[in-house]
């Protein structure tokens, strides 16, 4: 039997869900701002996932340290911007709360249309966007283009630009 069949389990695991997915939210609006972020020193294999697991602040001598720079805002915040958004839904959704379609209502501009994301508590979050517009995408990414020879940037044979456009 399931244990979050329960209202109350699927209550309380709802609201730790939308808690960790404000942690998130804080972490990556401190990402962005101060390029800024915790990870722990010790084993090597929890250093690496260490910063989706620290969520609050280390002690004075403690073996959380802070990594700085452009590859924080650039790579860590918008991950964890995502697994914000995605703590919360799920959160909201096993509280009760219809928020998952509310997200895909607020995606479609306030209309309703075809489902950006689905939830089931059950098999998690399904993306059914991926599926429509994925023969699209292979057309773009698969279609190649036909340039005049001067307008190629690397030559498709062994002569060089220079020598190409000499011609």
């Amino acid at each position: 039997m399931n244990m979050l069949t329960s209202p109350q389990a699927s209550l309380a695991v709802g609201v730790v869900l939308m808690a960790v997915g404000v942690s998130f939210f804080y972490k990556a609006i401190i990402a962005l701002i101060k390029g800024r972020m915790p990870y722990w020193t010790g084993f090597l294999p929890l250093t690496i996932i260490s910063p989706f697991l620290i969520h609050v602040p280390g002690s004075k001598n403690s073996l959380i340290k802070f990594a700085e720079g452009m590859w924080v805002v650039a790579v860590m915040a918008p991950i964890f911007l995502v697994l914000s958004v995605l703590c919360t839904l799920s959160g909201a959704e096993y509280a009760g709360m219809p928020a998952v379609e509310n997200m895909n209502t607020a995606l479609h501009g306030g209309t309703d249309g075809t489902a950006v994301i689905a939830f089931s508590k059950t098999h998690g979050f399904a993306f059914p966007i991926l599926a429509h517009s994925s023969p699209a995408l292979k057309r773009v990414f698969n279609s190649s283009i036909n340039l005049d020879s001067k307008q190629e940037l690397v030559p498709r044979n062994t002569e060089s630009l220079q020598q190409q456009l000499d011609k």
